[in-house]
Order: C-alpha cells, then sequence, then structure tokens
C-alpha cells in the first residue's frame, strides 16, 4: 500500500489595518469582512475538515485544517498568496511550502522555497533546520553543516526530537 503524506495547517490571521479601515467606514469594513469569511475563509475551512478554534473582531484567532495531499496545500498556499502578497507572515508560508515540497521528493524546489522563507524574514530555526535536513539529503554536506549550525544557534536546544 503506497504512503500519503498529508499536510496540515494552523492559521492566525489579522486584518492589517483594520482600525483605520472601520474608522473610515466601519459598516463598509465590517460588510467587507463578513463577506471574506462566508465566501472565502470558511468555506476553505468547511472544505478541508477544519474547524475555528476562535474569532477575534477583525481576525481568526486559530483555525486548524487537513490541507489533504501536499500538492493541494501548495496550491492552496499559492491561492492565498495571491489573496494577500504582501502579507507579513509570508516567510512563513514559504516555510510550510517548503515542507510540502518535501514531501513531494521535490527536494530542490523545496531548497527554493525554504531560502525565500528565510529571506523574507522567517529566520527561524524550524526553516535552518529543513532546510539543513533537505541539503544533507541532496549530499550538499557543507550547506546542510551551515543550516544546522544557524538552526543551533537561534535554538540550542533543536534536536531530532524537535520534529517528532
Amino acid at each position: 500500500m503506497a504512503e500519503t503524506r498529508k499536510l496540515a495547517a494552523i492559521l492566525a490571521s489579522d486584518v492589517v489595518g483594520y482600525s483605520r479601515l472601520a474608522g473610515t467606514d466601519e459598516d463598509r469594513t465590517l460588510a467587507r469582512l463578513r463577506a471574506l469569511r462566508s465566501d472565502l475563509i470558511d468555506p476553505i475551512i468547511a472544505v478541508h475538515n477544519g474547524r475555528v478554534v476562535k474569532r477575534t473582531g477583525d481576525g481568526v484567532g486559530q483555525a486548524e485544517t487537513d490541507l489533504g495531499r501536499c500538492e493541494q496545500s501548495i496550491a492552496h498556499i499559492r491561492h492565498a498568496f495571491a489573496l494577500s502578497p504582501r502579507d507579513p507572515v509570508g516567510g512563513a508560508w514559504h516555510a510550510i511550502v517548503g515542507l510540502a515540497e518535501i514531501c513531494r521528493g521535490r527536494l530542490d524546489a523545496a531548497i527554493e522555497q525554504l531560502k525565500r522563507a528565510i529571506d523574507s524574514g522567517y529566520p527561524t530555526s524550524f526553516s535552518y533546520a529543513l532546510l539543513a535536513g533537505v541539503q544533507a539529503e541532496k549530499g550538499n554536506d557543507a550547506e546542510a553543516k551551515l543550516a544546522l549550525a544557524e538552526a543551533r544557534r537561534l535554538n540550542p536546544r533543536i534536536s531530532i526530537k524537535f520534529f517528532a
């Protein structure tokens, strides 16, 4: 039986500039927010058997969803990028796409996405540790050691248990 890998996501969102927008036209801002929730956000969460744990006035505190197969998750994340290309947490999304590319076995694409994550504001031990693993898998030992050293600098307690 073939192994099927799935990717799950935990989402936290906030509307950038909500107070300013609501201050200018509160009724229109609330109507637009409700429309986005009902027409876009809630259906995507529902399709993937997700659940909203908490809502705040202008955001979703936490939504957990099974994005399905890695191929599907990449499409969903690219759609999210298209909706919010200047997302302040875009680097985190690149890291998630990198992880999905690892699931697909596309190591060069994973390396590209993980480097983009790091370069676009998500230089975390998680990103560097994933990058180290992929570089090692590809036989790029020098690059793997550099990435692992940076992961350990950022989080001295990082170990294989971190990913278990």
